[in-house]
């Protein structure tokens, strides 16, 4: 079965709760504690997550208000504007996948299918979290935005925002960030973590840099003390960190898979390019340290990379060289 098949198998299955409806409002969320913002998917703008529901329930982290009100728009076969994305896609016709209908397809088991279908608004504990810890990070990408890099941050707090940027706000004065050890975010995320982390499959630490965040290390000491054996672990890094870092990660991540104290560890890199333009575009990046730390990491663990590439007009002229850096 191609995977055009088995999407839309569940179509008419996913339908008997409604045409609208979709599992990633559920099961998938992305929580950034730096911030107290969170969404199920990229397509919808975060939301701000109340600090008055997370003091009554940590899970509001995830199941916040305006979250389980989409979810009812959902169930009654309305359409949430912040899905606006899906909509148009689904509007050309019944030939075109959606991403709605694609996360139906590969979210789905009966388990967590009935149980929605049973209580649609019951607070629920996904199956795959991406979980930002702070905004600490070593580098500034071009592309990049002072919400998720402290180092882009500190720059416009000294020196004011870009002016020539028209597609978003590069000023700081329109949000709070909040520090990673005093953060009412982070400690909601530490009472939540026994509980989620039951029935949790995937959990995913962006950044910020999570190499330099304290909530990473202890995250992965706490899966050292209680085993998840059901559990995948992703990291981002940017590879740009001290080599100290990344052998401290090889040396963790061997222990917790040889024990069987996690299912699956998955590590996600950044590079766009090769040469001067990648470190133009990915301003902090030193090539010669990420490829050391990228050789550690290789042969540290014997585990497989993904790279994660932003394709822009910078990247064009040098990219075969990172194709073949690859290769290598």
């Amino acid at each position: 079965m191609d995977d055009i098949q088995r999407i839309k198998k569940f179509i008419p299955i996913t339908n008997e709760v409604s045409p609208t409806f979709c599992l990633a409002k559920w099961h998938h969320t992305t929580i950034y504690l730096q911030t107290g913002e969170t969404h199920s998917c990229y397509h919808p703008a975060p939301h701000k997550i109340p600090l008055e529901e997370i003091s009554v329930d940590a899970s509001a982290l995830h199941n916040t208000k305006e979250k389980i009100s989409q979810r009812k728009e959902m169930i009654d076969g309305k359409k949430p504007s912040g899905c606006q994305y899906c909509w148009n896609i689904e509007a050309l016709g019944d030939e075109y996948i959606s991403d709605r209908k694609e996360r139906n397809a590969s979210i789905y088991t009966d388990e967590r299918f009935n149980a929605i279908k049973n209580n649609p608004l019951a607070p629920v504990n996904p199956q795959y979290i991406e979980i930002s810890f702070g905004n600490e990070c070593n580098f500034k990408c071009g592309y990049c935005h002072p919400k998720h890099s402290s180092s882009y941050y500190k720059e416009i707090k000294d020196y004011g925002p870009y002016d020539m940027v028209r597609n978003h706000r590069n000023d700081i004065d329109w949000f709070t960030i909040y520090e990673e050890e005093n953060n009412p975010y982070v400690d909601a995320w530490w009472r939540w973590w026994p509980e989620v982390s039951k029935t949790l499959t995937i959990l995913r630490i962006t950044g910020g840099e999570p190499l330099l965040q304290k909530s990473t290390w202890k995250l992965l000491e706490d899966l050292e003390k209680n085993p998840r054996p059901y559990l995948e672990v992703n990291i981002n890094s940017n590879f740009g960190v001290k080599t100290v870092l990344v052998e401290r990660l090889v040396k963790k991540v061997s222990s917790l898979l040889s024990s069987n104290k996690i299912k699956e560890f998955k590590i996600f890199t950044s590079i766009d390019t090769w040469g001067a333009p990648a470190e133009y575009i990915r301003t902090g990046l030193d090539l010669k340290t990420w490829e050391r730390n990228l050789d550690i990491y290789l042969n540290g663990t014997g585990l497989p990379v993904t790279f994660m590439i932003t394709f822009n007009i910078l990247t064009v002229t040098n990219f075969n060289i990172l194709l073949q850096k690859i290769l290598e």
